[in-house]
């Protein structure tokens, strides 16, 4: 996400100041990007970074289109550098089982596993998950975030973080191929992001 005094900062064409603005991103908004570890002496003072067209990305990277550009660097806030929640106001835990495949319409690519129910399989590499997640509790101050499942591979190993009234979970998810991210955004409302995947 973004750190800025003004709450919001601006994604760019071209790594350069004098650019074109083409998307505006606000605080607690969450993208895609490469670290300085990837592309430092490519771009120099700015970060190229992926935003998701859709808010609740639901697909597999190439399905779930993003906005290439640019932002500078020191705006940039890492997910793992919002701080950690630790009061007691919000509760989340995926409740899972054992992959069950009644009810479910398997697609095969080249006798893989490509998609359950018309929709990517996370955390695996093209092999039937192990795991699955049949509902998500989520409460915020007593009241019940209602959520669909939609994902495999998942465990309760995560963090959760805060930035002004939204909680953040974040975790990485795999069953030793296919790693994925995953960071859900809340607000009272209800789930106001959810980033799924990787730009590797």
């Amino acid at each position: 996400t973004i750190q800025d005094p003004d709450g919001w900062t601006n994604v760019r064409v071209e790594p350069d100041v004098n650019s074109r603005i083409i998307h505006r991103v606000y605080e607690g908004e969450f993208f895609f990007w490469d670290s300085p570890d990837i592309e430092e002496e490519i771009t120099g003072d700015w970060a190229t970074v992926y935003i998701p067209k859709n808010r609740y990305s639901l697909g597999e990277s190439m399905e779930s289109p993003t906005m290439r550009g640019y932002i500078h660097r020191s705006r940039i806030l890492p997910v793992e550098e919002v701080p950690e929640y630790e009061g007691s106001d919000f509760y989340f835990e995926y409740q899972t089982a054992e992959f069950d495949t009644v009810g479910k319409t398997i697609e095969y690519l080249n006798g893989e596993v490509y998609r359950i129910n018309g929709r990517q399989i996370h955390g695996n590499d093209l092999s039937t998950p192990g795991r699955q997640v049949n509902r998500i509790l989520v409460e915020i101050a007593g009241e019940t975030i209602p959520i669909h499942p939609v994902f495999f591979e998942c465990d309760n190993e995560f963090t959760v973080r805060k930035i002004g009234e939204l909680f953040i979970v974040n975790q990485w998810n795999s069953d030793g191929a296919g790693a994925y991210e995953l960071v859900w955004v809340f607000d009272k409302e209800g789930v106001r992001q959810r980033l799924v995947g990787t730009i590797f």
